[in-house]
């Protein structure tokens, strides 16, 4: 695979850093809007699908915002 830029292990652990935050704020926001609209999204809970209102998950990542699921 090309990549724009040398493969070290630095350059690589911020690439790593910065796609985890970018799904970290997508996460985020995504709750946060379904939350507003009282809608529940489906999350894994020991490998099952499972309903849980945003509002909860919203909860959760006020509590912990560094874990988002």
């Amino acid at each position: 695979m090309v990549t724009p830029f040398k493969n070290t292990s630095k350059e690589h652990q911020e690439f790593v850093e910065k796609v985890t935050l970018g799904f970290r704020i997508a996460y985020e926001k995504l709750v946060r809007e379904s939350a507003l609209k009282n809608q529940t999204l489906v999350v894994s809970v020991k490998g099952k699908p499972v309903h849980v209102p945003a509002k909860k998950l919203l909860r959760q990542l006020q509590r912990n915002p560094k874990s988002a699921q």
